[in-house]
């Protein structure tokens, strides 16, 4: 849509959102004349609004009224905010050191840092925050071994880069030979091994060929033990604010207070809530997600890695004119320091 638009149309458009989002209230033609754009008459700038409002960036909600953005226009002013120059721009010297301050040299486990990792944005930003801690199931299968210890019975053994993680007895034909579960653990560490865990959450049955065929009763074993895994290692989803939203009056109604509290404080609607199937794997944001319980709220989140893994997520749930330039900063300067903490914690 933002083909269609002028360069004026786009100035006017970029400093209306600007405007509201520091304001919260409907935005004059005079006041986006006066501060934006000097140079031309009030009238002209009405005349551009109109425009606006009627390829559906902009509303007035009523006659008298100024403009109010749309969630278009919202897309518009995220698409035109550079993440990769000028974000850090939006911390004050005070933000950037109470960060580092909350990290550097105050390593702990994983699970202490996304918390504190949680706190901190939602402290900075003012926002609901969230962070998703991957790192219980992004780990390697290095083996999987198939001991024997009785007719009919064999343990099996998933060893990975972080650890054994399984160590399961499962059911197997009463009548097999050594060489039977010898052969079966080469077949199956053909299609597990090297792979990470997540890799068999929806593992495609179309891997199995011929040769595993013969050991699909192990292989489905192995699976199911991988999936249980998963469940109870998924992601790990910590939630700092959760009240703020309540300080806006977009969610002063008691309805949509209850429906994004009742979302935020269940795992499975977080996690549900927070999968990104644009294919992102930096920053991501959505503005309004309809039937959702926060369909009136912008979600941004950004990956962090370690090398080329990711580990995690981070990110914001606000209200739709929540500051984009300043969460996009928060959460670039975040990714930079969790990046460091994490990688020095690995070298330890």
């Amino acid at each position: 849509m933002g083909k269609e638009l002028s360069e004026r149309k786009k100035k006017i458009l970029h400093a209306l959102v600007d405007l509201y989002i520091s304001t919260g209230q409907p935005v004059s033609s005079s006041d986006i004349q006066s501060r934006y754009l000097p140079e031309v008459s009030s009238a002209t700038v009405r005349s551009e609004l109109s425009a606006l409002e009627a390829l559906g960036y902009i509303e007035q909600p009523h006659t008298s009224a100024g403009r109010v953005p749309l969630k278009e226009a919202y897309k518009f002013y995220v698409e035109a905010i550079n993440t990769d120059e000028g974000n850090a721009n939006a911390l004050t010297d005070q933000e950037t050191a109470f960060i580092r301050e909350k990290f550097l040299n105050k390593l702990g486990r994983i699970e202490d840092i996304s918390k504190q990792a949680a706190k901190v944005i939602s402290d900075v930003t003012n926002y609901t925050s969230f962070f998703i801690d991957k790192t219980a199931i992004n780990v390697e299968i290095l083996e999987v071994k198939l001991v024997p210890i009785k007719s009919g019975k064999a343990v099996v053994l998933i060893i990975t880069d972080k650890g054994m993680i399984a160590n399961r007895a499962i059911d197997i034909k009463d009548d097999f030979e050594e060489e039977y579960l010898d052969s079966a653990s080469v077949v199956l560490n053909k299609v597990f091994q090297g792979r990470h865990i997540d890799e068999f959450e929806k593992f495609d049955m179309g891997e199995i060929d011929g040769e595993l065929a013969a050991y699909k009763d192990i292989f489905d074993e192995v699976l199911s033990i991988l999936r249980i895994y998963i469940n109870e290692h998924s992601d790990n989803v910590f939630v700092e604010g959760a009240l703020k939203m309540l300080d806006y009056p977009e969610y002063n109604n008691v309805e949509d207070a209850k429906n994004f509290l009742q979302v935020i404080t269940d795992k499975n609607s977080m996690s549900e809530l927070l999968t990104d199937d644009s294919g992102s794997i930096e920053f991501s944001v959505r503005i309004g997600k309809e039937d959702s319980g926060v369909d009136k709220c912008a979600i941004i989140t950004a990956a962090y890695k370690v090398g080329d893994e990711v580990m995690g997520q981070a990110g914001v749930i606000g209200p739709q004119r929540m500051d984009y330039k300043k969460v996009l900063g928060v959460l670039e300067y975040m990714k930079k320091t969790l990046t460091t903490v994490i990688d020095d914690k690995d070298r330890l």
